[in-house]
């Protein structure tokens, strides 16, 4: 599986089947019940480190990540299988949390998603329009709740997917790049799934819009689900009902959370507390280990708790909103 993480998904974008097939296979690593530890390669890292590190032969995490060679770019995403030896997976090691009263609970549930001003924030001497003018394409200047957007990149057309509002389909560059590449990745697993509904990202320069409190910086994405039975007519975004098809749906949220250990990936996804359990409950019934579960889902240790990559926010039974970090300059 030499799949570059920090480069997908270009080459599928692109027309590239051999791409989007190995980029189904890295989905599959945590679809599967057979789901296993992940590793993120560094620089200086090959496949005879790692294996040594989790115990296992270099055989063993070739033939688990269908690779012929050592040598792996770094940002690659490999699976390590269960060889019985000690793994430290470093991405959870992040999770440990102070503990907050409630009140500190509640406004920090509610900052995540509106940016309330009780978070401190680092000063500068330069004005705001004029921070990171010099940064590349996609640039995303400032906070999701308070930015704005340079160099933008369009979410074009495409296949799997329709945009609801073309005036708010720009972006950072990477976050259009990892949005293209989780859709091909559904769609190269589950290929008969309907078009899927892709709602706002930002305006062409980013800034305050309508129906939104984030939306500023081009790193906020609200995506649909995928469903066996949809109504008639193009896709919007439906209620999360008794039709949900839940092994596409979780397929979709696993490409986007695979991307959490990179620079760049992706930070939180907003999704409704029950939608949350009952894909939860599938990923567990299908095999899922539970420490992958612990590192994704908010569910069950209650909505307003600060734990795990998706949190509940209201009004998000119907889609979910993915944020990604920022791409360092």
């Amino acid at each position: 599986m030499d799949v570059d993480a920090r480069n997908w998904p270009p080459a599928a974008a692109a027309g590239d089947d051999r791409a989007v097939r190995r980029l189904a296979i890295a989905i599959l690593a945590l679809t599967s019940p057979a789901a296993a530890e992940r590793h993120v390669i560094e620089a200086g890292e090959t496949i005879e480190h790692v294996a040594d590190a989790h115990g296992c032969s270099t055989a063993a995490v070739e033939r688990a990540n269908h690779l012929n060679t050592t040598i792996v770019k770094p940002g690659t995403v490999i699976v390590i299988p269960s060889c019985g030896g000690s793994i430290k997976t470093r991405a959870r090691s992040r999770d440990a949390k102070p503990d907050l009263g409630d009140d500190a609970k509640a406004k920090q549930a509610l900052a995540v998603i509106d940016g309330a001003t009780w978070i401190p924030r680092p000063t500068t001497d330069e004005p705001p329009e004029d921070r990171n003018a010099d940064a590349g394409p996609g640039e995303s200047l400032g906070a999701p709740w308070d930015g704005k957007l340079a160099h933008a990149t369009r979410l074009a057309a495409g296949d799997g997917y329709v945009i609801r509002r073309p005036s708010r389909a720009y972006g950072a560059k990477h976050v259009i790049e990892y949005l293209r590449g989780a859709i091909a990745a559904v769609r190269a697993l589950h290929p008969d799934v309907h078009t899927l509904a892709i709602g706002d990202l930002s305006a062409e320069h980013g800034g305050k819009i309508s129906d939104h409190h984030s939306h500023q910086s081009g790193l906020d994405v609200d995506v649909g689900f995928y469903f066996t039975t949809l109504p008639a007519g193009d896709p919007g975004f439906v209620e999360a009902n008794s039709s949900l098809d839940l092994e596409a749906t979780w397929a979709l949220l696993a490409a986007f959370t695979r991307t959490a250990p990179l620079d760049d990936g992706v930070q939180m996804i907003f999704l409704d507390y029950d939608v949350q359990r009952r894909l939860y409950d599938y990923a567990r019934k299908r095999g899922t280990p539970e420490q992958d579960l612990d590192f994704i889902f908010q569910y069950p240790h209650g909505r307003a708790e600060l734990t795990g990559l998706v949190r509940h926010w209201p009004a998000h039974a119907n889609h979910m909103h993915v944020r990604f970090k920022a791409s360092s300059p």
